[in-house]
């Protein structure tokens, strides 16, 4: 589990500095990478959150097969 939400909260850092970066974008180009990497951030955020809640669903799944 702290490993996931390790992940998350790096990859919230990441989109965070990214939305700055676009905020600052000059350049087509720029805001176009930015945009993509804004993108990228928000799937590997949702992507670990439903790891992680698939994870705790079995360890809950796993209590009640034990009692």
């Amino acid at each position: 589990d702290s490993d996931f939400q390790k992940k998350i909260d790096y990859e919230i850092r990441m989109r965070d500095g990214t939305c700055k970066l676009l905020a600052a974008c000059t350049q087509r180009e720029q805001a176009l990478e930015a945009a993509k990497s804004l993108m990228i951030c928000n799937t590997r955020i949702m992507a670990y959150m439903s790891e992680l809640q698939r994870m705790k669903e079995a360890q809950v799944r796993q209590r009640r097969v034990r009692r």
